[in-house]
């Protein structure tokens, strides 16, 4: 048997922000993946449910001023919940580690929120957590390309190639979502940069306070 003293030298261990891995859905994912998960079942229980609480313009202007945020609770049509609700869990188990709980919650409500706002601009009616579930696929994506996140892949990149890549990603995914959005008035888009954008803003005072 190999022995270690403590003049074996070991490979450094990569500290990542956030909670570890421990095998349990962290509290803030958690409380999201419960909460939408109830509203589910409550909708196919109760079909009127979705009535209650979509995307209504008019509804809205006249005092339901809820169904602002209650979209993210229901799932129209109601199969896309299938996708939609385990991909809390998915997602947000990896944001919560990299970003924390204040992190993840601030990425998927403000992303939600603003796909939603997007979605009464170009969808007038409709429901879903969807949009959510992209912000915090943007989140992730910003990460993985800071320099905190290049200690997660597996091909280690200098700090100009990652600037590079991460330059030209951005550029790219601002010019497709522009022209995806602008064709087909789809909402999932512009919530994708909104959950970056706000990935971005918690790594960049996380800087500066380090």
């Amino acid at each position: 048997m190999l022995m270690r003293d403590s003049t074996t030298p070991h490979r450094a261990e990569v500290a990542v922000p956030g909670r570890e891995r421990t095998g349990r859905i962290p509290p803030a994912t958690l409380a999201v993946l419960l909460v939408t998960g109830a509203f589910t079942v409550w909708q196919f229980l109760d079909p009127h449910l979705l009535d209650q609480l979509r995307r209504d313009p008019d509804l809205v202007t006249s005092g339901e001023w809820w169904r602002a945020f209650t979209p993210l609770l229901v799932q129209d049509p109601p199969w896309q919940a299938v996708a939609t609700v385990p991909a809390i869990a998915i997602l947000g188990v990896n944001v919560e580690r990299f970003y924390g709980g204040f992190g993840m919650l601030a990425v998927y409500v403000g992303s939600g929120l603003a796909g939603e706002a997007f979605g009464y601009a170009l969808q007038p009616h409709g429901a879903g957590n969807s949009v959510a579930d992209c912000g915090l696929l943007g989140a992730l994506v910003v990460y993985l390309l800071s320099e905190q996140g290049s200690a997660v892949l597996p091909v280690k990149l200098s700090r100009p190639v990652r600037r590079t890549v991460a330059a030209v990603v951005g550029v790219a995914a601002v010019a497709a979502v522009a022209v995806v959005t602008t064709a087909t008035k789809d909402i999932h888009g512009p919530a994708t940069l909104v959950g970056a954008g706000i990935g971005a803003l918690l790594l960049t005072r996380r800087r500066r306070r380090g």
